[in-house]
C-alpha cells in the first residue's frame, strides 16, 4: 500500500534515531534531564513544583478564592501528569498518577457545573476484570430529571487519562452537554482485560447501563468521542452498541517509544509479540466488526499523521454502513487544531442544537 504520508512512512523521525538524538532534538533545551529512560529520575523533578502549587491552592481555597484554587490544583495535576507520562511504569511514576488524580479531583470540583468522581459497577465483567469502572463526570448545573442533558462519552487514549477532562468538558459545558471521561483497556485504572479484544464491549455495556439509569442524562442524545488510540474504541462501539448511541467520533512527534507503550497497553511483553499476534486479535477488519451496521460515525484526522496513518481512517469507509469523514491536509496526529471545531459542529448538528 502506498501511504499518504509518502516516503516518510519509512523514515524515522530524528528523535527516534538514538537516545543521543532524542536528547539533542527534544530534551536538552527545555530541561536539565539526563537521558530520559530512567523514569524515576525523569519523574522526580516535577514533584516539588507540583507540591508547591498544591500548597498555594490550599491557601487560596481557605481564603475562599475558589477560581484561583481550582486553577492551582489543576496546574499541580498537570505537572503530576507530565511526571507519569507517557504511562506510569516506575514506582515514582505510579505515585505521580495517584497524586495526579487527587489534585485533579480537588481542582475539578471547584469548576463551573457539577463534577463527580464515580465508580460505576462493571456489571458485565468476567473473571479477571475489576469490579468498577472509574470515571469523571461533569454536567451542566441545570442537568436534572426534568431537564436531561446530552452527553459526550470522552474515550481517552494511550497516554491521555481522565484527569485531562477539563479542556474538552469546558467546550461541552458551554453547549449544555455533559461529559463522562473514561479510559481504555490497558491504560490507567481501566478494569477491562487488556489482551481480550472483546473486553471493551463488556466495558461499554456496563457504562451504558449506568447511563440509562441516570435520569439527568438524555438517552436519545449521546456520542462516544475517542481521542487518539481511543478512536479505535469509538469505531468499535459505533458497531457493537449502535442502537445505544446517537453517534461516535474516531479522532485518530512522540517523545517516548510509542511501540513499547502500545505493546504494554495491549498486554504484550514486547513489540515483537504485538506484531505477531495483535493484528489477528484486535483488527476490526479481520474480526468482522467493520462489516456490521453502525451508528452515525465520523472519522477525523490529519492527513500527515505519522502515528496512525490516515489509511486507518480510510479503510473503514470501504466496509459496512455509510460513514462520514473529515481529513485535514498538512495536519499531523489528530488533525489539531483545525479538526476540533469541525467535530463539535458535527455533534451539534447531530444533537439538533
Amino acid at each position: 500500500m502506498n501511504y499518504s504520508i509518502g516516503d516518510r512512512i519509512n523514515k524515522a523521525a530524528p528523535h527516534h534515531e538514538s537516545i543521543e538524538a532524542l536528547w539533542e532534538t527534544k530534551w536538552k533545551k527545555p530541561s536539565n534531564l539526563r537521558p530520559p529512560y530512567d523514569f524515576d529520575a525523569y519523574a522526580a523533578p516535577f514533584f516539588p513544583a507540583a507540591s508547591a502549587l498544591e500548597q498555594r491552592a490550599q491557601t487560596a481555597e481557605q481564603a475562599n478564592d475558589l477560581p484561583l484554587a481550582s486553577s492551582l490544583y489543576l496546574r499541580a495535576a498537570a505537572l503530576y501528569r507530565i511526571a507519569r507520562f507517557p504511562i506510569p511504569r516506575s514506582p515514582k511514576q505510579k505515585e505521580a498518577w495517584t497524586l495526579n488524580k487527587a489534585a485533579y479531583v480537588k481542582g475539578a470540583a471547584l469548576l463551573p457545573g457539577k463534577f463527580s468522581d464515580v465508580e460505576i459497577p462493571h456489571t458485565h465483567r468476567i473473571e479477571g476484570e475489576g469490579a468498577t469502572i472509574p470515571v469523571y463526570v461533569r454536567l451542566p448545573a441545570h442537568a436534572s430529571a426534568s431537564n436531561p442533558v446530552p452527553c459526550i462519552i470522552q474515550i481517552f487514549g494511550l497516554d491521555g487519562y481522565r484527569t485531562e477532562l477539563t479542556h474538552a468538558s469546558n467546550n461541552h459545558l458551554a453547549r449544555g452537554w455533559g461529559t463522562i471521561g473514561v479510559e481504555i483497556p490497558g491504560t490507567a485504572d481501566c478494569p477491562a482485560l487488556r489482551n481480550d479484544a472483546t473486553a471493551p464491549d463488556r466495558l461499554w455495556s456496563s457504562l451504558l447501563d449506568w447511563m440509562d439509569a441516570r435520569q439527568e442524562l438524555d438517552k436519545t442524545r449521546r456520542v462516544a468521542w475517542g481521542l487518539s488510540t481511543g478512536g479505535y474504541y469509538a469505531m468499535r462501539i459505533a458497531h457493537t452498541h449502535k442502537e445505544r448511541l446517537t453517534g461516535a467520533v474516531d479522532h485518530l512527534e512522540y517523545p517516548f517509544d510509542l511501540a513499547e507503550c502500545l505493546a504494554e497497553k495491549f498486554g504484550y511483553e514486547n513489540v515483537e509479540q504485538l506484531k505477531k499476534d495483535g493484528k489477528g486479535r484486535f483488527s476490526l477488519v479481520e474480526n468482522g466488526i467493520l462489516d456490521k451496521p453502525c451508528a452515525r460515525l465520523l472519522l477525523a484526522n490529519g492527513m500527515n499523521d505519522e502515528i496512525f496513518p490516515i489509511e486507518d481512517s480510510m479503510l473503514p469507509l470501504q466496509h459496512g454502513g455509510v460513514k462520514e469523514a473529515r481529513f485535514i491536509r498538512n495536519a499531523m496526529h489528530m488533525g489539531e487544531p483545525a479538526v476540533g471545531p469541525i467535530i463539535l459542529k458535527w455533534i451539534e448538528d447531530l444533537f439538533g442544537a
